[in-house]
């Protein structure tokens, strides 16, 4: 699992080209998925397109940086309330 802070993030430039009737992308050596990545996750937004490895797209978030513990401490949140179930 990769862990990156965007302060740690690398852009790299490459080529599209197309593969009989479907488009690919080469990555560069610095950019390339570890050999173990057989299969990906593609998210399209616009014209920008996101690769991770399949089904680890929420994996990095959590295993993150977490916030720290008094994170929000002085926010007035009032109490839980008793409410009947369902």
């Amino acid at each position: 699992m990769y862990k990156t802070s965007p302060l740690e993030a690398r852009m790299e430039k490459t080529t599209v080209f197309r593969s009989n009737r479907s488009q690919a992308v080469r990555l560069p050596k610095a950019v390339a998925l570890p050999e173990d990545v057989k299969h990906v996750d593609i998210v399209a937004v616009g014209r920008t397109r996101i690769i991770t490895p399949a089904g680890e797209s929420w994996d990095s978030w959590f295993d993150g940086e977490s916030v720290t513990s008094d994170f929000m401490a002085a926010r007035e949140q009032p109490g839980d309330q008793d409410r009947e179930g369902f």
